[in-house]
């Protein structure tokens, strides 16, 4: 993906890189970018592994899913908060349904 607008801001923290982008009616917009691979390469790797359902097995609990911030911002816009626990059935849901390759099993949840 191209990013548009011009480079504002850069996190070597989380990986989000910030355009800024001036539309023709006045008005201003943060594009935020994030590369996503090297969470893909890990969650792919855990799930092949099952070492996240072994941990399951053992305690549980264990990491559903791993989310980067980009698509932790694209939940909040939805309206859906991954940091509130009302919302974790939103939260499992839209990660079956529209995130599931950032899942660290290939077992499917849900939450009542």
């Amino acid at each position: 993906m191209t990013p548009r607008g011009e480079f504002f801001d850069y996190d070597p923290l989380t990986g989000l890189t910030e355009y800024y982008e001036e539309t023709g009616d006045g008005k201003g917009h943060i594009h935020t970018y994030q590369n996503v691979e090297p969470c893909l390469d890990l969650v792919e790797r855990l799930r092949n592994e099952g070492a996240t359902d072994e941990v399951f097995k053992k305690n549980g609990v264990a990491m559903y899913a791993q989310l980067p911030l980009s698509i932790v911002g694209q939940l909040l816009k939805k309206g859906i908060n991954v940091f509130d626990q009302n919302d974790m059935p939103k939260v499992v849901k839209e990660i079956e349904t529209t995130y599931s390759r950032f899942k660290t099993t290939y077992k499917r949840h849900s939450v009542r």
